[in-house]
């Protein structure tokens, strides 16, 4: 199983996760887990037009992306191995896109360091929820809350 974790240096970044600078690639098997990979983000700095800093023709105009097309490409060039994303926050659109190209989703505290939520997601055994977040060293169902 291929982890993203979504941050800014080894901790779980802030904020929605596709303006991660960087997302931390880990390969879990079984209950043992590795750092496999650093991939940058190339759409770390592209703004969102409800954050109200452009014009929604602005932005497409310069960057030919926005909402699913924007998840799509990072599914498609950053993350198209990604079992389970991790991320501190994320758009309810960003969240149906990745779970319906089969991805998981974690939630984590901003600041958690990464490898205390994979460890977390090793221990689950791969039994998680489609879409959870970590508290206390387990991963829950977000849903059941």
């Amino acid at each position: 199983m291929r982890v993203a974790v979504a941050a800014s240096d080894s901790r779980v970044a802030g904020g929605h996760f596709a303006h991660a600078p960087k997302f931390l690639v880990f390969e879990v098997s079984g209950s043992t887990w590795r750092l496999v990979e650093e991939r940058s983000n190339p759409l770390a700095a592209v703004p969102d037009i409800d954050a109200g800093e452009l014009a929604e023709e602005e932005i497409v105009h310069a960057h030919g992306m926005h909402g699913p097309m924007k998840y799509a490409f990072l599914r498609e060039n950053v993350l198209p191995d990604a079992d389970v994303v991790v991320a501190g926050g994320a758009c309810a659109t960003s969240v149906a896109y990745f779970l319906s190209e089969g991805a998981k989703i974690v939630f984590a505290e901003p600041g958690t360091p990464a490898g205390e939520v994979v460890e977390a997601i090793a221990k689950a055994k791969g039994d998680l929820p489609e879409l959870g977040y970590y508290e206390a060293g387990e991963i829950r169902n977000l849903e059941e809350e």
